[in-house]
């Protein structure tokens, strides 16, 4: 049977996706993110990674606008709208099976566990981001989070593989985001986390997943190490920690959404000026170390340094850039 790109997106979007884009698998198997340990198509099927058609719902301009970093509306909200992503993604794969093409989802948050790292390293067998600029969704930002020129970094993604052979989006080559002339990414970040074009995950995952695994190990960590048979029972049943962990296993509030005060402060975005000026224009978060910081970081693009981070993924940043 025949299918055609269009007729792709269009059922994408009736399904409820805000974007959407495909990318050539062989493009994405011949471009991993990380040569070293490649997150390709090919890897997860041989057979059904011709097109990887990537999907987008944005972050809902009310939690956008709220400042906390470690707020639940937030992380709530957030879960509900990958929720919402991982129904669109299997009502997509199972219209690609009628039609004649075998397909996969790929989950919006997923981490392999033969390569957990406690360092915040939690890559899952495909980059979303990635995949999503090759499917000309939008480039990447100072700290390589995804921007899109309707919501800058506001989405949350999830990813269909599939056997049928769809044309794919060209990618943006200029580059959205201002890099360090504006910064203010790094200005909003509580865990200090931006770098020149990278991004320090070790600093970021306590932030970006509160109550992810991490929490709950140390937590476990602290009721095997007490040696008190009654404050180990306390300690496993009466606290806030073990709370939350019950609270966050139920749903995945905190585990797989969190801060987002990066994505909330970034200016690229129709929605910015529209929602989120008049609120988020002033970072509290904002030091004068921070703003040394970003001032070396002009400093080095006006001298014409090498920068490593810009460089390592500059196909992924915009080529012009």
């Amino acid at each position: 049977m025949s299918l055609s790109a269009g007729e792709v997106r269009a059922k994408a979007r009736e399904l409820g996706a805000d974007l959407v884009g495909i990318a050539a698998g062989a493009v994405l198997d011949a471009h991993p993110p990380d040569p070293a340990r490649p997150q390709a198509p090919r890897a997860i099927s041989e057979e059904d990674s011709k097109s990887v058609i990537v999907l987008a719902k944005h972050h809902l301009a009310g939690t956008s606008r709220l400042k906390a970093w470690d707020d639940r509306h937030k992380q709530y909200s957030a879960e509900l709208v990958l929720s919402e992503l991982e129904e669109i993604s299997l009502k997509l794969v199972y219209f690609l099976e009628d039609r004649g093409f075998p397909a996969l989802t790929i989950p919006p948050m997923h981490a392999d566990p033969a390569e957990y790292r406690a360092n915040g390293d939690t890559r899952g067998p495909l980059s979303l981001i990635h995949a999503a600029v090759e499917a000309g969704l939008g480039t990447l930002g100072l700290n390589l989070m995804l921007l899109t020129p309707q919501y800058g970094p506001r989405v949350l993604l999830a990813g269909v593989m599939t056997s049928a052979e769809l044309e794919p989006d060209p990618r943006m080559t200029t580059p959205l985001c201002l890099g360090e002339s504006c910064g203010r990414c790094l200005m909003a970040c509580p865990g200090d986390a931006i770098l020149h074009w990278g991004l320090d995950k070790g600093k970021c995952a306590p932030h970006a997943s509160p109550y992810g695994y991490e929490y709950l190990m140390k937590h476990l960590e602290q009721i095997i190490g007490t040696e008190d048979r009654q404050e180990q029972v306390r300690l496993l049943t009466r606290t806030k920690e073990s709370f939350m962990s019950w609270q966050s296993l139920l749903r995945g509030v905190g585990v797989y959404s969190g801060c987002t005060r990066c994505v909330d402060v970034c200016p690229v975005g129709e929605d910015y000026e529209r929602h989120l000026k008049v609120i988020q224009e002033e970072i509290p978060e904002s030091t004068e170390a921070k703003a040394a910081r970003l001032r070396a970081m002009q400093q080095a693009r006006e001298r014409g340094e090498r920068i490593e981070g810009l460089e390592r993924s500059r196909r992924w940043i915009g080529e012009e850039a």
